[in-house]
Parts: structure tokens; sequence; C-alpha cells
């Protein structure tokens, strides 16, 4: 009997319709996040994704606002605490600070030769003596010619203090441009990554109907990819943020001299690990996919035979470079605008 009982809510379950699983799954959902709980259903069930169109879900996210809570969102706060720490600092940050005050110095020399000028011209106009000896002059000067001598000496000093004032100031607001162009184009290389991440689903479900004929759902391939993207990427995203963020802005965290130490190799061996963990991903979502879609999976996922995987891979490749180009032009365009 007691076998009976305990197989007898088993067998009510599976007698359930997927519409009927779906809302009872999303009740058994813990938490009161609808991100977290969303994301949980979404790992434990993707075959159940299809049908949430046609039932009522409260607290159900849409697949677009799902990808940017749980992907834009994270990488926005990080890319900008990210801008917040590096943007004054690093080797840029030491050459301002190095120009400052040699500036400082230079100028200081510079107010004393004027301030000494300026002496010099108030005694003489004061002094009743007809001849004076100058360092501007090897021979005697009357009071007429030294205080002419000592104008024209002022005159330069204060126009060569404009000039170096110029000058410096100058070269600080070049050096004060670059650092702004490299701090925005470190801290939103990670963003514009997962921005390209959500945006790839418009190249994903692009002409999906044609390439998946026998999928009934497969004009929403798409909204399938938000959906599984986000639910899988959600950790594995800020993982390779963080990545991104630390390889990025290695200089102004001052680990550019542990970074120089490991010779180009570590940067080999960093960039295949990342690329790696995001073909992982990859994998992943068109596991999913394949399984939203009711398709038969490949013999080997990460084989050139899984069209599914092709299809995120290079939708991704293709929009990350586009995405990428526009953006570092528009920093390019910053740097030159201030300088």
């Amino acid at each position: 009997m007691e076998s009976v009982y305990q197989d007898e809510p088993q067998i009510q379950e599976a007698e359930l319709t997927p519409q009927d699983q779906l809302k009872l799954q999303w009740a058994q959902q813990p938490g009161f996040l609808p991100l977290i709980r969303q994301k949980n259903l979404i790992d434990r069930n993707p075959e159940l994704v299809s049908y949430t169109p046609a039932v009522n879900l409260p607290g159900w996210i849409s697949p677009w606002m799902f990808a940017l809570q749980g992907l834009v969102l994270i990488s926005l706060v990080l890319s900008l605490l990210n801008w917040q720490l590096t943007r004054h600092a690093g080797t840029l940050e030491d050459q301002i600070v190095a120009l400052q005050s040699n500036a400082q110095a230079e100028l200081k020399r510079q107010e004393e030769i004027i301030s000494a000028t300026e002496a010099e011209l108030r005694r003489i106009s004061r002094s009743g003596n007809l001849v004076f000896k100058l360092h501007l002059s090897p021979t005697p000067l009357t009071r007429e010619q030294a205080l002419q001598a000592l104008n024209s000496s002022l005159e330069e000093s204060q126009r060569s203090e404009a000039q170096y004032k110029e000058k410096v100031a100058a070269q600080e607001q070049q050096l004060r441009a670059e650092q702004i162009a490299l701090a925005l184009a470190r801290s939103g290389n990670p963003l514009i990554f997962t921005l390209a991440l959500m945006l790839t689903a418009g190249l994903v479900g692009r002409k999906a109907q044609k390439s998946f004929p026998r999928a009934r759902q497969a004009r929403r391939l798409g909204d399938f990819y938000l959906y599984f993207a986000t639910a899988e990427g959600l950790w594995p995203n800020l993982v390779l943020l963080v990545f991104l963020h630390v390889a990025l802005s290695h200089d102004p965290y001052g680990l550019s001299g542990l970074f120089g130490s490991v010779g180009p190799l570590f940067w080999v061996a960093f960039w295949i690990g990342f690329y790696f963990l995001l073909l992982r991903f990859f994998v992943m979502v068109a596991r999913d996919l394949n399984q939203a879609l009711e398709i038969r999976p490949p013999a080997n996922e990460w084989s050139l035979e899984n069209s599914m995987l092709l299809r995120v891979h290079n939708s991704f490749l293709l929009v990350f470079v586009a995405i990428q180009a526009v953006f570092l032009a528009l920093c390019y365009a910053m740097y030159l605008a201030q300088k």
C-alpha cells in the first residue's frame, strides 16, 4: 500500500498536459524574484518553454526583458563600477601627475624670475643713481637703458610663462583625452560583449522557419535563444565579464608588471581559455534550443555537424564584430573631439 501511495503523485503528474506541468512547475519554484524562478524553471524544464505563450504565468518575464535583467543589467553595473575605479588610474594617470608636478616646479622658477625682475625695476625707479650695472648687459647702463632692458626681459619672461602654460595644458588635455577614451573602451567592451550576446537573438531567429522546416516552433527561435542564453549564461556571463575587465583594465589596477612578466604565452592561453568557456556556453544553449524545437541532437555536440551550435556561434561573431567596430569608432571620435 505504501508504494502505491508514493507512485500515485508521480503518475498523476506524468498524465498532466505540458501546459498543466508548466503551471505546476512555476508554482513550485522557490524564491520571490521572478528572474531566479524563471531561470530555475528553464534550466530544469527547457522543453516546457515553448508552451509559455499559451499559459498565463503570473510574474513571467518576456524574452527581451528577461535578457536585459539577467545579462545586460549585471554587465552595466560592472562596467560602471570598473569605470569609476579605473578612469583616474594607471600609467596615463602617472604621466599626468608627473607632468603637473614638473609644471609646478617650472612655473615656480619662472615666477621667481619675474618677481626678481619686477623688484629690480622698482629699485632702479626709486634709486638716485644715474648708471646701473645689470646682469643683462656687460656694460653699465643709464637709468632709461636699464629700465628698458628690464621691461623687455619682464615681457619675455611673461610671454615664456604663458607659452609654457599653454603647452602644458595642451599636453595634459591630450593625456586626459587618451585616458578617458581608453577607460571608456576598457570598461565598455565587456558591456558590448553582453549586448552582443543578447542581440544575437535577431540573427539566430532570422529565417529559422526555412532552416528548420519540420520544427513547429521555429518562428520563435529568437525568443527561445533569449530564454536559454539568459538562463544558462546568468553565472557564466558573470565569470566572462570578470575575465574581460581584469584582462582589459589590468594597467589601471596596477597589474601591468604581473601581466608583463608572464609573457605572450600567458595571453595566448588566457584567450584560448576564454574562448573555450564561451564555446561551452554556446554548446549548452544549442542543446536547449534543439530540445525546445524537438530537433534530434547531433551525435557530438562539439562537432561541426551541430548546425544549431554553428548558427549561434557565427551569429554572435557577426553581431559582436559589428557593434564592437561602432563602439571603438565612437571612442576614437571622442578622443579626437577632446584632444
